[in-house]
């Protein structure tokens, strides 16, 4: 089933194939990189995986002739990112030749994370990012809800996604083989995902023997999903130091299960939060680490509200990837005034977010975006995410959405 949809990231690609001689898909493991390439390549495409060993080998041993075109279309590689070497031989030969389109390769982790790859490409390659499946994704629906809720235009969203719903999408997230599998069995294969990958994976960013702590670690992250992470806390929690924590948080954001969402910080106002605030990049393998149960996340404001909050940042951030310059921050000051997401669309405009997990918004849900419209951006469009069925206006740009409204157009 999922294996055959269609992802959102495929234009982006092909567009970045067109201008660029280099694309880079950056993604976790299983979130469909793979069959991105099946979309995008060409026919007769070279392609070449590194998770086998025979293929690793011969990159390792000659990467400059691994390198080596042999046909018009792109040489395709996966998991590039185990051999290093590949990347000053790729660099000499799109040095040599400018044509766009050269190499589409993929990679599992952050290559800026990678201690060995001392070659950036800066200016030859273009990276998009890959996420787990958005919703609109399994509903094969296109993108379009940020385009048109910077101008306060919203299609008809699809109906019946009240809040259990919404919990049910959250805890089945979006890998596709996890998403394929009975709600039961899922648990499961998200906790294997994790121990596979940090077994598997991480000796390509760090040296961390501790695979254990590191699993830990990994579960604590989950719990701060959509909070600020006090590192000297975590550190005191875990009995490790705060440069352990440094690197063991900077290993799972490397593997693209945690990210960093920045700031919005105006530079004439001292007293905004400087902090980023940290996401599970998966919803479902949060609620696994977790140990969380539909029921129980159900019936907990808390546990819902963070849920719910990080299934708006997925969906958000599948979209924002794609958006150009879109940018995707938060906001906080000192006086406990607070915006989830500040969407900026590199031109001036800004949309403020605010998630609720329930069906019911009043005006008062409101405050704390009036409050950043008037003091930063008076034509900001005010959203207010609630589990209902109906764009409802609450006047002067000020607008309750259903959550379902993340999931594209028809």
């Amino acid at each position: 089933m999922s294996d055959n949809i269609p992802r959102w990231a495929a234009k982006a690609v092909e567009h970045a194939l067109s201008v660029r001689r280099i694309v880079y898909i950056a993604g976790a493991r299983q979130c469909g990189k793979t069959t991105l390439l099946d979309q995008v390549s060409s026919p007769g495409a070279d392609r070449r995986t590194l998770d086998d060993d025979a293929i690793r080998r011969a990159a390792a041993s000659s990467p400059k002739e691994f390198v080596a075109r042999t046909g018009p279309g792109p040489m395709l590689i996966d998991e590039v990112q185990k051999v290093p070497d590949l990347f000053p031989a790729m660099k000499m030969q799109v040095d040599r030749d400018r044509t766009p389109g050269q190499y589409l390769i993929t990679g599992s982790t952050s290559l800026a994370a990678n201690p060995n790859i001392h070659e950036s490409l800066a200016g030859r390659m273009k990276t998009v990012r890959l996420r787990s499946l958005a919703e609109g994704e399994f509903l094969r629906r296109s993108p379009g809800f940020l385009g048109g809720a910077f101008e306060g235009d919203f299609a008809k969203p699809p109906s019946g996604y009240d809040k259990r719903r919404i919990i049910d999408i959250a805890f089945r997230g979006g890998y596709p083989e996890a998403a394929a599998l009975p709600p039961e069995e899922r648990s499961d294969w998200h906790r294997d995902y994790l121990d596979t990958l940090l077994a598997r994976d991480v000796r390509d960013i760090q040296e961390i023997r501790n695979l254990p702590a590191l699993r830990r670690m990994a579960v604590g992250l989950a719990g701060y999903s959509s909070k600020f992470l006090n590192k000297a806390e975590f550190a005191r929690a875990y009995e490790v130091s705060k440069p352990t924590v440094d690197t063991y948080v900077a290993a799972l954001e490397a593997l693209y299960l945690f990210d960093q969402v920045p700031p919005w910080t105006p530079r004439d106002y001292d007293r905004a939060v400087k902090s980023p605030k940290w996401f599970a990049a998966d919803t479902g393998t949060m609620a696994a680490l977790l140990d969380w149960s539909r029921d129980g996340v159900f019936l907990d404001e808390d546990r819902s509200g963070k849920l719910m909050e990080t299934f708006a940042y997925h969906e958000l951030a599948a979209e924002a990837d794609l958006a150009g310059r879109c940018r995707l921050y938060h906001y906080r000051d000192e006086d406990k005034r607070e915006v989830d997401f500040i969407l900026s669309d590199g031109e001036g405009r800004l949309l403020g977010i605010e998630v609720k997990s329930g069906s019911a918004v009043r005006s008062d849900d409101f405050k704390h975006l009036d409050w950043f419209r008037g003091k930063f951006s008076p034509g900001m469009v005010c959203i207010v995410l609630y589990t209902g069925d109906l764009v409802l206006s609450f006047g002067s740009k000020r607008y309750a959405v259903p959550f379902s409204s993340l999931f594209g157009r028809s």
